[in-house]
């Protein structure tokens, strides 16, 4: 603490007494000398402002409907349809499905979302009726998106892939392949 804090703080509560800071004595230094040393000597020891640089995007939590071209389509049609395709399919029940259409899907690498290849749906329809009483492919919803919008967002899920003898992938959101 400095003697002129020192004496700011007795005159601010007048009858206060303070111990003197103990240490090394200071040695007074003209204005002109502190002034010195605080001006940069050469251009180019300047450091750039840090907080004057552009921000970061925000990190992407969800693929808008519009843009990966989310589409409800009918099971039969999606079973019994040849050739390979340039889409991924998503299956879930119909308040959920209704949700993804409407807001999207998200991002979440705790939770990600499976999807699978057009040979895989008859698969994933046969898991589901094991767990679900009744006709399940009748509730479930199968939904379909562009690969190549989500492509960079894939992680490929081999104990799903090995399961249902198609390959599946989970939307995690974990661009190229890099952890976020």
């Amino acid at each position: 603490m400095s003697n002129r804090s020192l004496s700011s703080l007795q005159n601010a509560l007048p009858g206060l007494s303070l111990p003197l800071a103990k240490g090394r004595p200071r040695t007074i230094r003209s204005k002109q000398h502190h002034a010195q040393q605080k001006r940069p000597t050469s251009v180019e020891k300047i450091q750039t402002d840090l907080f004057s640089l552009p921000l970061l995007p925000p990190l992407r939590t969800h693929f808008l409907p519009d843009e990966i071209r989310l589409t409800r389509i009918p099971s039969l049609a999606a079973v019994y349809t040849k050739g390979a395709d340039n889409f991924l399919y998503h299956i879930a029940n119909a308040s959920v499905a209704s949700l993804l259409l409407q807001h999207g899907l998200p991002l979440n690498r705790r939770h990600p979302l499976m999807l699978t290849e057009q040979n895989g749906i008859s698969a994933w329809l046969a898991k589901i009726t094991e767990y679900i009483e009744g006709n399940a492919s009748e509730k479930a919803v199968i939904l379909r998106l562009r690969r190549v919008m989500v492509e960079d967002a894939l992680e490929p899920d081999p104990d799903h892939t090995a399961e249902f003898a198609s390959n599946c992938y989970l939307l995690s959101g974990n661009f190229n392949g890099t952890i976020i």
